[in-house]
């Protein structure tokens, strides 16, 4: 993988040089190190010790623009380096149409930290401490635009899911999936993590998606259609036998299913505030059924009609940002089989940042609650610019359980963690 990552990117170098006009290169190495707060069950220990590079280079040549950008990450937990290419495109855009075709970062919506009707792309999942944990596809986007509106029609001919935290020794992993479960008579059984069937590749297999933004005076407002595969794969059960009848343990594998998503957005300024509305609704949308009902004979998918949306209001006096933002999901007509329990499920977020210093130090602070659990999930963060380039930054994630139920963020009480991030940037 190094070696074809390195000589892509020596292609391109060669390959740019020769024909550009103009060519920018930036990057950033940083470094962020953590461990877990006080009160978890292993306090004290290392949470994350992450040390990336990342750099991007864009040319110009007329019209068109190409751009790619490459990390390189460590990870001290696993003792592991990585090498990712992210968004790498040709652009061209003329006055009234254009078109971009490679890896691409696609950001659908008005919600923040929230998906609606972007959770038709996916995500990293493998950790919780990213920056950024959007994930690039590979597509071919044409857009034609006018005076007050745009259109984008794309067509993604390779699948990718959104990452999930399954590998050995993943923080994650062990706070999501259990090691070993107990089935009546035999016992405690161990958990053994197979692979995940994605789509084939073929023509039948496409993903397609179409969103039209309009920008009058009272608002902003854009349509969204997709057609194509969810991102979270359903996971499978089964149980495994070395001398049967007895089970020796339950192996874990998944598959992708089809999804179809139509959407809508608005965004209202009113005053000093923003009022930004965002609703989808998916049409037989195949939800994860029990590990109960899968272990008796059931089907690992069962279709429900399902809605999201969020109402948020966005407030930006001098020095301060402030948002705050109501989300539920609902299915329509939910089967005592599925894995969720709750057929109406909702929260809310808070964001508050305040910079002083002439703008070189930034407090900010941001939660969110399930509102069926009364779990949440909070982290506080101050970040001090020594110069233009270089940023420190110190704060803390704490995740709490509800009341009685661990809930969504309460799983991951024992990874509430106290970090340090460096930041260069050129």
């Amino acid at each position: 993988m190094k070696k074809r990552f390195l000589s892509l990117i020596l292609l391109v170098l060669v390959v740019v040089s020769g024909f550009a006009q103009e060519i920018n290169f930036s990057g950033k190495l940083g470094t962020m190190w953590g461990v877990t707060a006080l009160g978890t069950k292993n306090a004290g220990n290392l949470s994350v010790g992450n040390t990336d590079f990342t750099g991007s280079l864009e040319a110009y040549q007329g019209n068109s623009t190409l751009f790619i950008e490459g990390n390189a990450n460590y990870n001290s937990l696993n003792n592991k380096l990585d090498f990712d290419l992210g968004d790498a495109y040709i652009d061209y855009a003329d006055s009234n149409w254009g078109f971009r075709i490679g890896n691409q970062k696609l950001v659908w919506g008005k919600a923040d930290g929230i998906n609606i009707t972007n959770s038709v792309f996916p995500e990293n999942s493998t950790s919780l401490f990213s920056d950024d944990s959007s994930l690039p596809i590979s597509a071919a986007k044409v857009s034609f635009s006018g005076n007050t509106w745009n259109i984008d029609a794309l067509w993604i001919p390779f699948f990718r899911g959104t990452d999930l935290p399954l590998e050995e020794g993943s923080p994650l992993r062990t706070a999501m999936i259990p090691s070993q479960v107990e089935l009546p008579v035999v016992g405690n059984i161990p958990v053994q993590i197979g692979n995940l069937q994605t789509p084939e590749m073929a023509l039948k297999n496409c993903e397609y998606g179409l969103k039209f933004s309009g920008y009058f005076s009272l608002c902003d407002i854009s349509l969204y259609g997709f057609y194509g595969w969810d991102k979270m794969p359903l996971m499978n059960y089964s149980l495994a036998f070395s001398n049967p009848p007895i089970p020796d343990a339950i192996k874990i594998g998944g598959e992708y299913s089809r999804l179809t998503m139509c959407g809508v957005d608005a965004a209202f300024p009113i005053g000093a505030t923003v009022l930004r509305l965002e609703s989808a609704y998916f049409p037989d949308r195949k939800m994860q059924a029990s590990a109960q009902s899968i272990l008796g004979g059931g089907e690992i998918g069962i279709s429900q009609h399902e809605v999201m949306a969020l109402a948020g209001l966005d407030w930006m006096p001098s020095g301060w940002t402030l948002t705050a933002q109501y989300y539920c999901d609902a299915v329509l007509n939910k089967s005592d089989s599925l894995e969720r329990k709750e057929t109406y499920e909702h929260g809310a977020t808070l964001s508050v940042s305040k910079t002083f210093l002439q703008d070189t130090l930034e407090l900010s602070f941001s939660g969110f609650i399930g509102l069926n659990d009364f779990d949440s999930a909070l982290n506080l963060e101050g970040k001090y610019s020594l110069s233009d380039q270089i940023k420190l930054t110190a704060g803390a994630y704490v995740f709490l359980p509800g009341p009685e139920n661990d809930g969504t963020y309460g799983k991951l009480k024992d990874l509430s963690t106290i970090y340090l991030k460096a930041q260069y940037s050129f």
